[in-house]
């Protein structure tokens, strides 16, 4: 049903009638029949929310051609590039305009139009929007491996669940390269721990574009910052069963002196989490220009400066450049936990 919504919203399904009907196909004819799902299953080329990003791209691109009477489907590429200025009069930034290209580019795409966004004038002013950036990009602070040690310091020898579970993820986060829907989706039978290092399965990440999921593995600390140490603490005070496929994180409830994990599977919420980080962080930095990324960064921050393998690097942050060549090669164990063995936690 989510998919028939996008279909019928952008005339995919419509499209794909006409060109049926167009290679002769009778109506009702058990080959007509095959046709029934074949819209659902050309969006299924792209992820849910790529589909609802360009959808709702498009459909405001749509209402600017009814307010203007012009065409959205197919598009006239002067109109394009009339609404892209329409845009930049607005102040809109680079990923906006790019946004707008991209979306009508893709519903002409699916629907066998030719691609209007070819246009000259619409390819120079997509140009024109990243040289006219009006607000500039201020990346976020990383974090280094001394202040998450003066952290736990800090609260060394609490053992208050809520404490221990921002520590956790805090930990896990830096030494696992993790972003943050990698760290919400985590389930109890996601971790494995062995003696020396603890094995994360990521079901799911931004560049796994096909769900091939992956494998990070994060070796024993030396210091009160060891990731290994600090989840088993929270693992024993949550009283988690790790064969269980509840969520790993979840929000906590107090009752008195009872401070335990909610019961519902309910993941942490991104606003929830950074909340609860940037309050510890708070307490032995300066967390003004610090985000939950700052925690990714900074743990490849540290691992590139320490001259970690390049092809280790790579995949422990699981970043999709030069994918073809690192995917056929097998790393070591040892190799694999280099990169966390050398964070200094």
């Amino acid at each position: 049903m989510h998919c028939w919504f996008f279909s019928t919203g952008i005339g995919l399904q419509g499209s794909v009638e006409k060109a049926v009907r167009a290679a002769g196909v009778t109506v009702g004819s058990s080959l007509h029949k095959l046709s029934e799902n074949m819209a659902d299953r050309i969006l299924h080329s792209k992820s849910d929310n790529t589909n609802k990003k360009y959808f709702d791209v498009f459909r405001r691109w749509k209402h600017f051609c009814l307010s203007h009477d012009c065409c959205a489907l197919p598009a006239n590429p002067v109109h394009i590039a009339l609404y892209l200025n329409f845009l930049l009069d607005k102040h809109s930034s680079f990923s906006v305009i790019s946004s707008v290209v991209y979306a009508i580019k893709w519903v002409h795409d699916i629907n066998g139009h030719p691609d209007p966004t070819t246009n000259s004038f619409v390819r120079h002013l997509l140009e024109t929007s990243k040289r006219c950036s009006h607000k500039p990009v201020c990346k976020k602070e990383p974090l280094t491996a001394d202040i998450l040690i003066n952290l736990c310091n800090y609260f060394s020898g609490n053992s208050d669940l809520l404490v221990i579970r921002d520590l956790s993820m805090i930990l896990l986060c830096f030494s696992g390269f993790l972003r943050f829907n990698e760290l919400s989706n985590l389930l109890c039978s996601d971790l494995k721990i062995c003696d020396s290092y603890l094995v994360l399965k990521i079901r799911k990440s931004k560049t796994d574009q096909y769900r091939h999921g992956d494998e990070v593995v994060i070796s024993k600390g030396q210091t009160v910052a060891c990731p290994l140490t600090m989840i088993r603490k929270y693992i024993e005070i949550a009283e988690i069963n790790l064969d269980d496929n509840a969520f790993l994180f979840k929000p906590i409830f107090r009752s008195g002196s009872t401070c335990k994990l909610i019961h519902k599977n309910k993941c942490l919420s991104y606003t929830g989490t950074r909340q609860a980080i940037l309050k510890r962080l708070s307490l032995v930095c300066d967390v003004k220009n610090v985000g939950l990324h700052s925690l990714r960064a900074g743990g490849a921050t540290v691992a590139a400066n320490n001259g970690v393998n390049d092809r280790c690097f790579k995949r422990h942050g699981r970043w999709k450049s030069e994918a073809c060549k690192d995917g056929n090669v097998a790393d070591s164990l040892q190799s694999r936990l280099s990169v966390t063995q050398k964070l200094g936690l």
